[in-house]
């Protein structure tokens, strides 16, 4: 496929009638164990300049999901309920864009390979992560559902003070199970995402390697890509 096939069926930018405003949406997406407060303050600033904004909650995550007596599917329902509210938002914007952290920033990755979108930022979206991981969450899930969630990944102390995991201390196997799965196609995915993205990485993230956003950045097929370093991890995990 050329490069002209994948613009007409990854970019979105419907023509603007000449001297209006477009109108602009950002579908905001959480992490793994996180849920839409993560995305409260940004969502004010950007509604506070004139944007109009949509903060997901993936299923499984919010108050009262992690007692476990409704996990959820994992990726597959995930998936479908980003490309669903993306589509919602298309019915009230011109454009939108996707902003998506840790697992959510690799949900916007594979929406955008299928569903046309005006831009695409992702912070410290995972494409690897470590080799044993895969392996070690499968033979977990035979002896226990969930297993204790790592630290704040949060290096200012102000920020950690601010953040609280709350009733996210637990990190269910199965749905962590079938990202890992998915992960081999989503690098299939990246070259048919050619919407300008900015890719946002931390070197001291203790989750995702920073390696991960480098290879976001290589393989996008988008020619207006931004690879922005970070010394510290950009939010929690």
């Amino acid at each position: 496929m050329d490069k002209l096939s994948i613009s007409q069926t990854n970019s979105y930018s419907p023509d603007i009638p000449h001297g209006e405003q477009p109108c602009i949406g950002v579908l905001l997406v959480h992490g793994l164990n996180a849920d839409t407060s993560d995305y409260a303050e940004l969502a004010m600033l950007l509604e506070a300049a004139g944007y109009i904004t949509e903060n997901v909650l993936l299923p499984g995550h919010g108050p009262g999901t992690h007692s476990r007596k409704k996990p959820s599917s994992g990726w597959l329902e995930w998936a479908s309920t980003v490309r669903s509210a993306l589509q919602a938002l298309k019915q009230r914007c011109d454009r939108v864009f996707l902003v998506g952290h840790s697992l959510g920033g690799a949900l916007c990755l594979h929406v955008a390979a299928h569903e046309p979108v005006a831009g695409i930022v992702v912070m410290c979206a995972p494409l690897y992560l470590q080799p044993w991981m895969l392996f070690a969450v499968s033979l977990a899930k035979h002896i226990t559902p969930s297993v204790p969630s790592l630290r704040e990944d949060v290096r200012d102390p102000h920020a950690r003070w601010r953040y609280s995991r709350g009733e996210y201390r637990w990190t269910p196997m199965l749905p962590v199970e079938s990202m890992l799965r998915y992960l081999p196609h989503l690098r299939t995915e990246l070259p048919t995402i050619i919407a300008p993205a900015l890719v946002m990485h931390a070197q001291h993230d203790h989750v995702v390697p920073a390696r991960d956003g480098r290879e976001i950045y290589r393989l996008l097929g988008s020619p207006e890509n931004i690879s922005s370093p970070s010394t510290a991890p950009i939010t929690s995990s």
